[in-house]
């Protein structure tokens, strides 16, 4: 749109700019078309009362629905009285109707009856196009109004001026921005009239499921497969189940037919390790790596059943993050879906529990006789027991179907993930923009989440509103639901009463709330418990090993030992079988209190402080994806030394089915003629030494307070209910991040435009906490939050 040239001391609306129109004025600037809509500002530029000249008017109504639109907005108040004063000054007055020419009489009244079309025009586009273009901004615009607090013990106080809670004795003043934020809230008209045409707009939008663009670097396909479960790393894991496979049968048809393996050279020669460790642990290892697979599986799968779009409900309630397929069989995929998965999973519980036990009674020794001359002669020899064999074959035979299984589940999956959710920050851009949101209110507190939540059909992957010429965007979200984010679904300017807010704090604050849960097995009873019958059975261990010396001079085998045609011996299979089942159970069971303990660890250390702590020691730790061993030096170098020690037991505690399996041995003693069974005592020394470092390491598993919650946090949804009213959704640096490399930076940094001191300049190390913070409702809540804000304290942490 063209006007004429401007003139001197007139007001002239320049070539606008098809893309975004613009407006200008000579020698004034005018207000923000979003604060005021439409206005003509007065030239008073140094003036406090500089608002006063303010001049609003009313865009016809024209086009798509927009802000002038929406109820509130009337017809232009020329001279009229305002909650601001007379909205056109006297000064103001003569300064326009010099510049446009028109007097009128002199009344006081300006009318610009040739320019004020071109103004509407120009303004009226200008709204429109900035209601396109910053739609995202418009739905995460925070009102923070949540009314006045007690004193909260533990130093802090309510700042009713600032709207948060700071500690007592600092002021921070505040910055020019959250100046300019509460001089926008001071007008109650401007406000309301903001929220309800929010509102209206949001109302009529829905997610609209989208395909990402092909070879796009803004919108990457969403494919990403952790390392471990990719094809070339399963393939590799196949082929060492494979090998094993092969070197058992091997050594059952070479046994058979050679008459036994290899002379038997005493228990003190090289080959007693060969038979009796080292096929445990071989098996160890490929256990360690299974467990990094099964981690990776519950890591991913309730990403990938979303990202697949069948329409199966629950995925944040029921279906576990955490792994839990240890002691016992996890069967909960079977029922949400992947029965692939389950079978998959169930095949390695199968492999975790016998494998090491099957694996420590495989080689026995016999005594195999031959003719040599006139003289007949044999040799002790070691040799493979023909049924354990072909079980153990057998077992690692479905251990590589589930395996392959898992393979094709994931050589073209389309995961809905652009990289691997390892940390409580990963999964802020995957629900920032969710509209189920709002399902989870006050769910933070609740006992059961999954109960509470309302079942729904989600998916994860690109959307975009319907109705709307905007960018995509990434999530989870309900297909054809309408736009439901909690910060727009409540009304800002509604003050909360001091019923609902007494109500709100007291489950907050109560300890019986905020220190609710653990898991069953870590609460004080279990502990004791558990500490008692470890600490019954070891001491009973060590007595029974040294009264009389039993254990070095040997002790009757009680059961039959001499072996079959196969090389099956009673006696040698029930004492290695069983004391390595044994050492596999206590094994295993140690697993769900060291993914417990790696899991916490993020909460715990963000309740450590009252001042918080950075994001490389709390939302960014990935220990429950962490290798073994691994995770302790992590532990060790972010002084997390329970951790660490939790970590380095669990995985030092797979030597105790080892050893178990292949300490003891029948022997022959001809000096008495009979037949004993006999350890290594090297071997048994170890024993005892792991096995009295295991029950020690009871005494560090009680948790502390810090590691207490309100709640599981087994699922994607009781991690959610944590995140869901957090201002970390609103930032607008992690809303648009493409890649773990630019989240940590923005979780590092602080994000965008929310800097430390308040004006998008970070002030020393962001940090973090666990707490009680006031959300993007206005209300409080209990999630994590940055400890300061815009150079005040925000959290109450509650330890």
């Amino acid at each position: 749109m063209n006007s004429s040239a401007p003139q001197p001391g007139n007001v002239s609306l320049r070539t606008v700019s098809s893309s975004r129109p613009q407006y200008q004025y000579f020698e004034q600037r005018s207000e923000a078309a979003s604060d005021d809509y439409y206005s003509f500002p007065s030239t008073v530029s140094n003036s406090a009362s500089s608002r006063d000249g303010v001049m609003r008017y009313a865009t016809p109504v024209s086009g798509p629905a927009s802000r002038a639109s929406s109820p509130g907005v009337g017809v232009p108040r020329m001279g009229a009285i305002g909650e601001h004063g007379p909205l056109l000054g006297e000064d103001t007055s003569r300064r326009v109707r010099a510049r446009t020419g028109h007097n009128n009489g002199g009344d006081g009244s300006v009318w610009m009856e040739g320019d004020l079309p071109h103004i509407r025009y120009a303004i009226n586009h200008l709204t429109r196009e900035e209601e396109d273009d910053d739609d995202d901004e418009e739905e995460d615009e925070e009102i923070w109004d949540v009314g006045g607090r007690e004193n909260h013990p533990d130093g802090f106080v309510w700042d009713e001026e600032r709207g948060c809670f700071t500690r007592v004795g600092t002021s921070p003043a505040p910055s020019q921005q959250q100046q300019q934020q509460q001089e926008r809230e001071t007008s109650p008209a401007r406000s309301v009239q903001s929220s309800t045409s929010s509102m209206t707009t949001i109302g009529r939008k829905t997610f609209v499921a989208m395909d990402p663009p092909e070879n796009s670097l803004l919108y990457p396909p969403l494919d990403y497969v952790p390392i471990i479960l990719r094809p070339w790393a399963l393939a590799l894991l196949i082929i060492c189940c494979l090998l094993t496979i092969a070197g058992v049968s091997f050594c059952n048809v070479w046994s058979k037919k050679r008459q036994g393996l290899w002379d038997y050279d005493g228990q003190s020669g090289s080959r007693y390790f060969v038979f009796q460790f080292l096929p445990q642990i071989l098996a160890a290892i490929l256990i360690l790596w299974i467990f990094v697979v099964q981690a990776a599986v519950y890591r991913v799968m309730p990403f990938a059943i979303m990202a697949s779009e069948r329409k199966l409900k629950r995925m944040l309630q029921k279906l576990p993050m955490l792994p839990r397929n240890f002691l016992l069989p996890d069967l909960s995929h079977f029922l949400y879906g992947e029965p692939l998965v389950g079978f998959s999973l169930f095949t390695i519980w199968l492999a975790n529990m016998f494998a090491i036990p099957l694996l420590s009674c495989l080689f026995q020794v016999k005594w195999y006789s031959y003719v040599d001359g006139a003289n007949g002669q044999g040799r002790f020899r070691w040799t493979s027991v023909q049924s354990i064999g072909w079980t153990i074959v057998s077992l690692y035979g479905l251990l590589t179907i589930g395996l392959t299984v898992l393979l094709v589940r994931f050589v073209r999956a389309w995961s809905g993930l652009m990289w691997d959710p390892t940390s409580i920050a990963d999964l802020i851009p995957i629900i920032q923009r969710s509209n189920i949101l709002q399902d989870f209110d006050s769910l933070e507190t609740s006992p059961d989440v999954g109960k509470s939540l309302e079942p729904r059909a989600l998916r994860l992957g690109y959307w975009k509103l319907s109705g709307k010429k905007e960018t995509l965007f990434y999530g989870i979200g309900e297909e054809d639901a309408p736009v439901r984010t909690p910060s727009l679904h409540t009304d800002k300017q509604v003050k909360i009463t001091d019923v609902e807010r007494q109500q709100n704090n007291l489950n907050m604050y109560e300890p019986t709330t905020r220190h609710r849960w653990t898991p069953w097995f870590l609460r004080t009873i279990s502990i004791i418990a558990w500490s008692f019958l470890v600490g019954g059975l070891f001491i009973a261990f060590v007595i029974v090993s040294f009264l009389h010396d039993a254990i070095a001079s040997g002790f009757p085998p009680r059961l039959p030992t001499l072996p079959s045609t196969d090389g099956f011996s009673a006696s040698n299979f029930v004492y290695s079988f069983i004391p390595a089942l044994i050492g596999t159970l206590f094994f295993l069971a140690y697993q769900h209190v060291d993914v417990y303990f790696r899991a916490v660890q993020p909460y715990a250390s963000l309740s450590s402080s009252p001042t918080g702590v950075p994001a490389k020691h709390s939302l960014l730790l990935s220990y429950p994806s962490d290798l073994p061993l691994l995770v302790t030096i992590k532990a060790l170098l972010n002084k997390h030394p329970k951790l660490a020690l939790i970590t380095f037991i669990s995985t030092a505690s797979l030597a105790i089915p080892i050893l178990a399996g292949g300490i003891f041995t029948a022997l022959y003693y001809p000096s008495s003629r009979t037949i004993r069974m006999t350890s290594l005592m090297p071997a048994f020394y170890a024993l005892l030494a792991f096995c009295a470092l295991y029950t020690l390491s009871l005494l560090a598993i009680w948790p502390r307070r810090i590691r207490y919650l309100p709640h599981d946090i087994a699922t994607l949804g009781e991690q959610v209910s944590f995140l869901y009213q957090s201002p970390l959704l609103a930032d607008k640096g992690l809303r648009e991040v493409r890649c773990r490399a630019d989240l940590v930076r923005m979780i590092v940094s602080g994000g965008e435009g929310v800097g430390g001191d308040g004006d998008g300049v970070e002030v020393g190390e962001t940090r973090y906490g666990f707490g009680v913070f006031v959300g993007r409702d206005g209300r409080e809540h209990l999630g994590f939050e940055r400890v300061r804000r815009g150079g005040r304290e925000d959290m109450v942490i509650l330890r």
